[in-house]
Protein backbone atom coordinates (compact mmCIF):
# COMPACT_ATOMS: atom_id res chain seq x y z
CA UNK A 1 0.00 0.00 0.00
CA UNK A 2 1.48 3.19 -0.99
CA UNK A 3 2.07 6.04 1.96
CA UNK A 4 -0.15 8.15 2.43
CA UNK A 5 1.84 11.38 3.02
CA UNK A 6 5.08 11.40 0.11
CA UNK A 7 8.24 13.76 0.22
CA UNK A 8 6.16 15.83 -2.70
CA UNK A 9 3.62 16.88 -0.53
CA UNK A 10 5.60 17.07 2.67
CA UNK A 11 7.63 19.72 0.80
CA UNK A 12 4.61 21.21 -0.87
CA UNK A 13 3.19 21.54 3.05
CA UNK A 14 5.86 22.47 4.07
CA UNK A 15 6.27 25.90 1.80
CA UNK A 16 2.36 26.46 2.95
CA UNK A 17 3.66 26.27 6.10
CA UNK A 18 6.34 29.22 5.67
CA UNK A 19 3.62 31.91 4.01
CA UNK A 20 1.14 30.89 6.58
CA UNK A 21 3.54 32.00 9.42
CA UNK A 22 4.87 35.14 7.44
CA UNK A 23 6.13 37.13 10.39
CA UNK A 24 5.94 40.42 8.84
CA UNK A 25 1.80 39.95 9.01
CA UNK A 26 1.92 39.08 12.20
CA UNK A 27 3.92 41.95 13.31
CA UNK A 28 1.37 44.56 11.17
CA UNK A 29 -1.29 42.79 12.84
CA UNK A 30 -0.26 43.39 16.43
CA UNK A 31 0.33 47.14 15.84
CA UNK A 32 -2.84 47.91 14.86
CA UNK A 33 -4.26 46.21 18.06
CA UNK A 34 -5.84 48.92 20.18
CA UNK A 35 -3.33 48.54 23.37
CA UNK A 36 -0.10 48.05 21.37
CA UNK A 37 -1.16 51.11 19.44
CA UNK A 38 -1.80 53.41 22.05
CA UNK A 39 1.40 52.72 23.60
CA UNK A 40 2.85 53.96 20.70
CA UNK A 41 0.85 56.69 19.15
CA UNK A 42 2.85 59.84 19.73
CA UNK A 43 6.18 58.81 20.52
CA UNK A 44 9.44 58.51 18.34
CA UNK A 45 9.97 55.01 17.55
CA UNK A 46 13.34 53.45 17.50
CA UNK A 47 13.51 50.03 16.40
CA UNK A 48 15.32 46.53 17.25
CA UNK A 49 14.86 43.26 15.66
CA UNK A 50 16.61 40.32 16.58
CA UNK A 51 16.75 36.65 15.28
CA UNK A 52 16.09 34.45 11.98
CA UNK A 53 12.94 36.27 11.34
CA UNK A 54 14.45 39.45 11.78
CA UNK A 55 14.37 41.01 8.59
CA UNK A 56 10.11 40.02 7.97
CA UNK A 57 9.61 41.63 11.57
CA UNK A 58 11.28 44.77 10.56
CA UNK A 59 9.66 45.05 7.29
CA UNK A 60 6.34 44.20 9.04
CA UNK A 61 7.11 46.95 11.40
CA UNK A 62 7.87 49.44 8.90
CA UNK A 63 9.77 53.00 8.96
CA UNK A 64 11.30 53.96 12.64
CA UNK A 65 13.44 56.88 13.54
CA UNK A 66 16.21 54.84 14.32
CA UNK A 67 16.77 50.81 13.96
CA UNK A 68 18.71 47.68 13.78
CA UNK A 69 17.95 44.36 12.67
CA UNK A 70 20.56 41.86 13.83
CA UNK A 71 19.91 38.26 11.73
CA UNK A 72 22.57 35.58 10.79
CA UNK A 73 25.62 36.13 8.30
CA UNK A 74 24.27 35.49 5.02
CA UNK A 75 20.98 36.90 5.07
CA UNK A 76 19.80 40.54 3.93
CA UNK A 77 17.55 42.48 2.05
CA UNK A 78 15.92 45.62 1.98
CA UNK A 79 14.53 47.68 5.06
CA UNK A 80 12.44 49.86 5.67
CA UNK A 81 13.48 53.79 6.37
CA UNK A 82 15.43 54.11 9.73
CA UNK A 83 16.68 50.62 9.83
CA UNK A 84 20.20 49.28 9.35
CA UNK A 85 21.29 45.81 9.16
CA UNK A 86 24.09 43.72 11.30
CA UNK A 87 24.86 40.04 10.72
CA UNK A 88 25.66 38.18 13.23
CA UNK A 89 26.47 34.33 14.09
CA UNK A 90 23.95 31.42 14.98
CA UNK A 91 24.23 29.00 16.94
CA UNK A 92 27.47 29.94 18.87
CA UNK A 93 28.17 33.77 18.96
CA UNK A 94 31.31 35.51 18.01
CA UNK A 95 32.81 38.96 17.52
CA UNK A 96 30.02 40.62 15.28
CA UNK A 97 27.58 39.03 17.72
CA UNK A 98 29.14 41.84 20.71
CA UNK A 99 29.40 44.34 18.25
CA UNK A 100 25.62 43.54 17.52
CA UNK A 101 24.96 43.47 21.45
CA UNK A 102 27.28 46.52 21.57
CA UNK A 103 25.14 48.67 18.95
CA UNK A 104 22.03 47.63 20.26
CA UNK A 105 22.66 48.54 23.66
CA UNK A 106 23.75 51.82 22.26
CA UNK A 107 20.90 53.04 20.80
CA UNK A 108 18.31 52.10 23.15
CA UNK A 109 20.70 54.16 25.86
CA UNK A 110 19.63 57.08 23.04
CA UNK A 111 15.89 56.24 23.98
CA UNK A 112 14.45 59.20 25.75
CA UNK A 113 11.18 59.83 28.21
CA UNK A 114 9.03 60.80 25.07
CA UNK A 115 10.16 57.77 22.96
CA UNK A 116 9.09 54.12 22.77
CA UNK A 117 11.71 51.09 21.76
CA UNK A 118 10.06 48.55 19.59
CA UNK A 119 11.93 45.38 20.27
CA UNK A 120 11.40 42.65 18.03
CA UNK A 121 12.52 38.86 18.66
CA UNK A 122 12.52 35.58 17.39
CA UNK A 123 14.58 32.50 17.65
CA UNK A 124 18.07 32.65 17.35
CA UNK A 125 18.31 35.90 19.31
CA UNK A 126 20.13 34.52 21.91
CA UNK A 127 23.48 33.95 19.81
CA UNK A 128 23.07 36.54 17.28
CA UNK A 129 23.69 39.56 20.07
CA UNK A 130 25.44 39.45 22.85
CA UNK A 131 27.45 41.38 25.35
CA UNK A 132 28.88 38.74 27.86
CA UNK A 133 29.85 39.44 31.81
CA UNK A 134 32.94 37.48 31.38
CA UNK A 135 35.17 36.23 28.15
CA UNK A 136 33.55 35.60 25.26
CA UNK A 137 35.26 32.55 25.24
CA UNK A 138 34.04 31.54 28.85
CA UNK A 139 30.58 31.81 28.00
CA UNK A 140 30.37 30.07 24.55
CA UNK A 141 32.05 26.83 26.46
CA UNK A 142 29.67 27.24 29.39
CA UNK A 143 26.55 27.22 27.27
CA UNK A 144 28.07 24.37 24.81
CA UNK A 145 28.69 21.77 27.82
CA UNK A 146 24.86 22.79 29.01
CA UNK A 147 23.44 21.95 25.61
CA UNK A 148 25.61 19.26 25.27
CA UNK A 149 24.15 17.96 28.79
CA UNK A 150 20.87 17.79 26.67
CA UNK A 151 19.15 20.62 29.10
CA UNK A 152 15.81 22.09 28.01
CA UNK A 153 16.18 25.38 26.39
CA UNK A 154 14.70 27.38 29.49
CA UNK A 155 17.89 26.22 31.36
CA UNK A 156 20.06 27.26 28.42
CA UNK A 157 18.90 30.45 28.46
CA UNK A 158 18.70 30.91 31.97
CA UNK A 159 22.42 30.43 32.11
CA UNK A 160 22.61 32.50 28.72
CA UNK A 161 20.90 35.44 30.83
CA UNK A 162 22.83 35.22 33.70
CA UNK A 163 26.18 35.58 32.19
CA UNK A 164 25.03 38.33 29.31
CA UNK A 165 24.90 42.48 30.16
CA UNK A 166 21.48 42.51 27.64
CA UNK A 167 19.31 39.03 28.43
CA UNK A 168 16.99 38.32 31.29
CA UNK A 169 15.56 42.25 30.78
CA UNK A 170 19.02 43.85 30.76
CA UNK A 171 18.56 45.69 27.50
CA UNK A 172 14.91 47.40 28.42
CA UNK A 173 16.34 48.37 31.49
CA UNK A 174 19.17 50.38 29.13
CA UNK A 175 16.10 52.40 27.66
CA UNK A 176 14.72 55.45 30.01
CA UNK A 177 12.11 54.96 27.53
CA UNK A 178 9.25 52.40 27.55
CA UNK A 179 9.79 49.28 25.45
CA UNK A 180 6.70 47.30 23.68
CA UNK A 181 8.37 43.65 22.68
CA UNK A 182 6.41 41.42 20.04
CA UNK A 183 8.08 37.80 19.90
CA UNK A 184 7.76 35.05 17.45
CA UNK A 185 7.93 32.02 20.10
CA UNK A 186 10.33 29.49 19.23
CA UNK A 187 10.32 27.53 22.98
CA UNK A 188 7.78 25.34 24.02
CA UNK A 189 5.79 27.28 26.58
CA UNK A 190 5.83 30.55 24.41
CA UNK A 191 7.82 32.18 27.80
CA UNK A 192 8.79 35.67 26.99
CA UNK A 193 11.54 35.42 29.33
CA UNK A 194 12.78 32.47 27.23
CA UNK A 195 12.24 33.96 23.71
CA UNK A 196 15.73 34.83 22.77
CA UNK A 197 16.78 34.84 26.58
CA UNK A 198 14.42 37.62 26.81
CA UNK A 199 16.78 40.74 26.54
CA UNK A 200 13.33 43.19 26.82
CA UNK A 201 11.52 41.06 29.30
CA UNK A 202 11.63 41.07 33.40
CA UNK A 203 9.39 40.45 36.62
CA UNK A 204 8.48 44.69 35.84
CA UNK A 205 6.14 43.27 33.15
CA UNK A 206 3.52 41.47 35.61
CA UNK A 207 3.10 44.86 37.19
CA UNK A 208 3.44 48.00 34.90
CA UNK A 209 4.12 51.28 36.90
CA UNK A 210 5.02 49.37 40.02
CA UNK A 211 8.22 49.16 41.75
CA UNK A 212 9.37 45.64 41.75
CA UNK A 213 12.69 43.81 41.91
CA UNK A 214 14.58 43.65 38.57
CA UNK A 215 15.18 39.79 38.74
CA UNK A 216 18.85 39.63 38.46
CA UNK A 217 19.39 37.51 41.21
CA UNK A 218 16.93 35.39 40.50
CA UNK A 219 18.43 35.11 37.39
CA UNK A 220 21.75 34.45 38.71
CA UNK A 221 19.93 31.90 41.34
CA UNK A 222 18.98 29.98 38.76
CA UNK A 223 21.61 29.72 36.40
CA UNK A 224 23.92 28.55 39.25
CA UNK A 225 21.32 25.82 40.26
CA UNK A 226 21.26 24.22 36.54
CA UNK A 227 24.84 24.14 36.90
CA UNK A 228 25.33 22.32 40.00
CA UNK A 229 22.93 20.04 38.39
CA UNK A 230 24.64 19.16 35.78
CA UNK A 231 28.06 19.01 37.20
CA UNK A 232 29.44 22.00 35.14
CA UNK A 233 31.98 24.56 36.67
CA UNK A 234 30.74 27.70 37.40
CA UNK A 235 32.36 30.64 35.51
CA UNK A 236 34.13 33.20 37.97
CA UNK A 237 31.37 35.71 36.48
CA UNK A 238 28.61 34.14 38.84
CA UNK A 239 30.76 33.91 42.29
CA UNK A 240 28.88 36.76 43.33
CA UNK A 241 25.34 37.41 43.74
CA UNK A 242 24.07 40.86 42.00
CA UNK A 243 22.69 43.00 44.10
CA UNK A 244 18.69 43.00 44.76
CA UNK A 245 17.40 46.61 42.62
CA UNK A 246 13.63 47.88 42.57
CA UNK A 247 12.58 49.22 39.09
CA UNK A 248 9.40 51.48 37.86
CA UNK A 249 8.68 50.58 34.25
CA UNK A 250 5.80 50.59 32.17
CA UNK A 251 6.34 48.64 29.22
CA UNK A 252 4.16 45.74 27.32
CA UNK A 253 4.61 42.30 25.74
CA UNK A 254 3.08 39.85 23.35
CA UNK A 255 3.89 36.64 22.23
CA UNK A 256 2.32 37.62 18.25
CA UNK A 257 3.05 33.75 16.78
CA UNK A 258 3.49 30.68 19.25
CA UNK A 259 5.35 28.05 18.96
CA UNK A 260 2.36 25.84 17.54
CA UNK A 261 1.80 28.07 14.70
CA UNK A 262 3.51 26.22 11.79
CA UNK A 263 1.93 23.27 13.01
CA UNK A 264 -1.08 24.23 13.05
CA UNK A 265 -0.88 26.08 9.09
CA UNK A 266 0.40 22.49 8.37
CA UNK A 267 -2.96 20.60 9.39
CA UNK A 268 -4.71 23.32 7.50
CA UNK A 269 -2.54 22.43 4.00
CA UNK A 270 -2.58 18.98 4.22
CA UNK A 271 -6.54 19.25 5.03
CA UNK A 272 -6.89 21.19 1.89
CA UNK A 273 -5.15 18.54 0.03
CA UNK A 274 -8.08 16.24 0.67
CA UNK A 275 -6.04 14.19 3.71
CA UNK A 276 -7.35 14.28 7.41
CA UNK A 277 -4.36 15.07 9.71
CA UNK A 278 -4.10 14.36 13.66
CA UNK A 279 -2.64 16.89 15.42
CA UNK A 280 -0.50 16.04 18.29
CA UNK A 281 -1.31 18.52 21.05
CA UNK A 282 1.69 18.42 23.01
CA UNK A 283 5.16 19.44 22.20
CA UNK A 284 8.09 16.86 21.04
CA UNK A 285 10.31 17.12 24.23
CA UNK A 286 12.29 14.93 26.20
CA UNK A 287 14.81 12.33 25.07
CA UNK A 288 14.99 12.70 21.25
CA UNK A 289 15.11 8.41 21.10
CA UNK A 290 11.68 8.29 23.15
CA UNK A 291 10.09 11.04 21.43
CA UNK A 292 11.22 8.60 18.25
CA UNK A 293 9.32 5.84 20.06
CA UNK A 294 6.21 7.41 20.64
CA UNK A 295 5.89 9.17 17.20
CA UNK A 296 6.23 5.25 15.77
CA UNK A 297 3.75 3.72 17.99
CA UNK A 298 0.84 5.94 16.04
CA UNK A 299 -0.65 4.42 12.88
CA UNK A 300 -3.86 5.68 10.58
CA UNK A 301 -3.93 9.44 10.10
CA UNK A 302 -1.23 11.20 8.51
CA UNK A 303 0.04 12.72 11.73
CA UNK A 304 1.70 16.21 12.62
CA UNK A 305 3.67 17.07 15.89
CA UNK A 306 5.83 19.61 16.73
CA UNK A 307 8.28 20.97 19.09
CA UNK A 308 12.47 20.35 20.30
CA UNK A 309 13.59 16.78 21.47
CA UNK A 310 16.60 16.87 23.43
CA UNK A 311 20.09 15.22 21.79
CA UNK A 312 22.61 14.26 24.56
CA UNK A 313 25.87 14.91 21.86
CA UNK A 314 29.15 12.96 22.87
CA UNK A 315 32.50 15.57 22.60
CA UNK A 316 33.59 13.62 19.09
CA UNK A 317 30.20 13.84 16.66
CA UNK A 318 29.62 14.04 13.02
CA UNK A 319 27.05 16.43 11.08
CA UNK A 320 23.68 16.63 11.81
CA UNK A 321 20.86 18.20 13.87
CA UNK A 322 18.12 18.00 16.55
CA UNK A 323 15.89 16.93 13.51
CA UNK A 324 17.60 14.59 11.30
CA UNK A 325 18.44 12.68 14.41
CA UNK A 326 15.11 11.92 15.31
CA UNK A 327 14.35 11.71 11.23
CA UNK A 328 17.56 8.43 11.50
CA UNK A 329 16.23 6.90 14.44
CA UNK A 330 12.77 7.05 12.67
CA UNK A 331 13.95 5.57 9.77
CA UNK A 332 15.28 2.35 11.76
CA UNK A 333 11.57 2.36 13.23
CA UNK A 334 9.73 2.58 10.17
CA UNK A 335 12.42 0.49 8.38
CA UNK A 336 10.62 -2.16 5.92
CA UNK A 337 7.13 -0.63 6.11
CA UNK A 338 4.96 1.88 3.87
CA UNK A 339 5.31 4.71 5.50
CA UNK A 340 7.25 8.35 5.55
CA UNK A 341 8.41 10.89 7.79
CA UNK A 342 8.84 14.24 7.09
CA UNK A 343 11.28 16.23 10.16
CA UNK A 344 12.52 19.90 9.26
CA UNK A 345 13.62 22.59 11.91
CA UNK A 346 11.03 25.37 10.17
CA UNK A 347 13.97 28.16 10.04
CA UNK A 348 15.35 25.98 7.34
CA UNK A 349 18.44 24.96 9.10
CA UNK A 350 18.80 22.09 11.17
CA UNK A 351 22.38 22.36 13.22
CA UNK A 352 25.59 23.31 12.45
CA UNK A 353 26.39 24.06 8.60
CA UNK A 354 27.92 20.67 7.18
CA UNK A 355 31.82 20.83 5.52
CA UNK A 356 31.38 20.70 1.63
CA UNK A 357 27.21 20.75 1.69
CA UNK A 358 24.66 23.46 2.12
CA UNK A 359 22.95 23.22 5.55
CA UNK A 360 19.88 20.91 5.49
CA UNK A 361 16.77 21.87 6.89
CA UNK A 362 15.85 18.27 8.12
CA UNK A 363 15.06 14.82 5.69
CA UNK A 364 12.29 12.69 4.48
CA UNK A 365 12.60 8.89 5.48
CA UNK A 366 10.33 5.95 4.50
CA UNK A 367 10.85 2.38 4.98
CA UNK A 368 13.71 2.27 2.60
CA UNK A 369 15.74 4.78 4.09
CA UNK A 370 17.65 2.69 6.87
CA UNK A 371 18.99 0.14 4.09
CA UNK A 372 20.06 2.46 1.40
CA UNK A 373 22.16 4.30 3.88
CA UNK A 374 23.73 0.60 4.58
CA UNK A 375 23.71 -0.06 0.68
CA UNK A 376 26.02 2.93 0.77
CA UNK A 377 28.27 1.71 3.17
CA UNK A 378 27.47 3.30 6.12
CA UNK A 379 25.77 1.88 9.18
CA UNK A 380 23.32 3.71 10.34
CA UNK A 381 23.13 2.64 14.09
CA UNK A 382 27.08 3.70 14.27
CA UNK A 383 25.85 7.02 12.74
CA UNK A 384 23.43 7.49 15.36
CA UNK A 385 25.50 7.03 17.84
CA UNK A 386 28.14 9.27 16.61
CA UNK A 387 25.65 12.28 16.72
CA UNK A 388 26.29 12.24 12.58
CA UNK A 389 22.61 11.65 10.90
CA UNK A 390 23.47 14.33 8.14
CA UNK A 391 26.25 12.15 6.97
CA UNK A 392 24.14 8.78 6.92
CA UNK A 393 20.68 10.88 5.47
CA UNK A 394 22.94 12.73 2.71
CA UNK A 395 24.08 9.00 1.89
CA UNK A 396 20.16 7.96 1.36
CA UNK A 397 19.50 11.25 -0.80
CA UNK A 398 17.52 11.48 2.23
CA UNK A 399 18.32 15.63 3.09
CA UNK A 400 15.70 18.27 2.68
CA UNK A 401 17.62 21.78 1.65
CA UNK A 402 15.43 24.94 1.50
CA UNK A 403 17.93 27.98 2.77
CA UNK A 404 16.46 29.85 5.15
CA UNK A 405 12.78 30.07 5.74
CA UNK A 406 12.61 33.22 7.34
CA UNK A 407 10.58 32.00 10.42
CA UNK A 408 11.20 29.76 13.56
CA UNK A 409 8.62 27.75 14.92
CA UNK A 410 10.71 24.94 15.85
CA UNK A 411 10.49 21.19 14.36
CA UNK A 412 7.74 19.92 12.15
CA UNK A 413 6.93 16.49 11.74
CA UNK A 414 4.65 15.07 9.00
CA UNK A 415 4.29 11.34 9.73
CA UNK A 416 2.28 8.85 7.14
Amino acid sequence: MAPVLDRAIAEAVLRDVVAACDPAARVREALVEPGIAARLAGRRRLGIAIGKAALAMARGAGEVAEGIAVLPAGGGGELPAGWRLMAATHPVPDDRSVAAGEALRALVRCAGDGDVVLALLSGGASALAELPVTRLDELVATVRQVMAAGAPIDEINAVRGALSQIKAGRLALASAAPVVTLAVSDVIGDSLAVIGSGPTVGPWLASPGIAVDDGAAATWQRARAVLQRLGIAEPAALAVEPPHRQVTRTDQAAVIAPMASAAHAAVRSLTARGLTPHLIEAPMAGDVSEVADRLAAHAGAPVVAWGEPTVRVPAMHGAGGRAQQLALLLAHRLRGSSRGAFLVGTDGIDGPPPPGRPSPAGAWVDGATWDAIAAAGIDPAAALAACDAGTALAAAGALVVTGPTGINHADLLLLG
